[in-house]
């Protein structure tokens, strides 16, 4: 809360100086970033869009677009965004993790783990990224829940991270494994019982352990529409 109030004052301190010199390109810039940290996706897009007139080639424009066109549910869009980045600067690492996102989200799958695995070269620390080969894996009929268990096994994530538990999780709710997603939620709530996603979390794969498979289907379906990791 205190930090959304700090970037808000920050947007008002940023509209007085454009007030003055609308065509502060760096100030532009800054107005850019704090809206993507604000979550406002649409404003920032108009902010970059204007910044993207003057600088075309700016291929970390091209990745904030890339990003805020993904959270807001233009996948295409986004795709062609972050690939006209990466003509820019192939090595730009969250050019590349947005975009292995983006081709796990239009259910590229193998052109996905290729993406992903170049980030993990540069970055193997990158845990949420892991998720997401995980799903691509899962869906090409590979073990996703097993690779999730070897990754937390080499590479120890923390314990204290409750939104990547319950990123796991989720995921292997919807791979089918209620028993190992329960524990993950179990450790959240261990830390801190009153967290209302591993709650749901937790009564969703009890849930689905009582269901048919028809209903197990139908129930995964509807929440994987709710619930998405970044």
């Amino acid at each position: 809360m205190f930090k959304n109030r700090k970037l808000e004052q920050n947007i008002k301190d940023l509209d007085r100086t454009l007030e003055i010199d609308p065509d502060d390109l760096t100030e532009l810039r800054n107005k850019g970033i704090v809206l993507v940290n604000l979550n406002k996706y649409e404003e920032a897009i108009k902010v970059i869009d204007d910044l993207l007139e003057q600088y075309p080639n700016n291929s970390r424009l091209l990745s904030r677009k890339g990003l805020s066109l993904e959270i807001l549910g233009k996948h295409s869009e986004a795709l062609e965004c972050l690939e006209k980045a990466l003509e820019i600067d192939p090595d730009d690492l969250t050019g590349l993790r947005n975009k292995g996102i983006v081709l796990v989200n239009l259910n590229k799958y193998e052109e996905a783990i290729k993406v992903i695995d170049r980030v993990l070269s540069l970055d193997p620390s990158d845990s949420e990224i892991l998720l997401f080969k995980a799903i691509a894996l899962e869906s090409q009929g590979l073990d996703g829940e097993k690779f999730i268990q070897f990754y937390e096994k080499s590479m120890k994530i923390d314990t204290d991270d409750y939104e990547m538990l319950c990123n796991i999780g989720f995921h292997i709710t919807q791979m089918g494994g209620y028993e190992n997603a329960i524990k993950y939620f179990d450790r959240v709530m261990s830390i801190e019982p009153n967290n209302q996603v591993a709650i749901n979390g937790k009564n969703l794969a009890l849930g689905l352990q009582k269901l048919s498979s028809e209903e197990q289907a139908e129930l995964v379906r509807k929440s994987s529409t709710e619930y998405h990791p970044r």
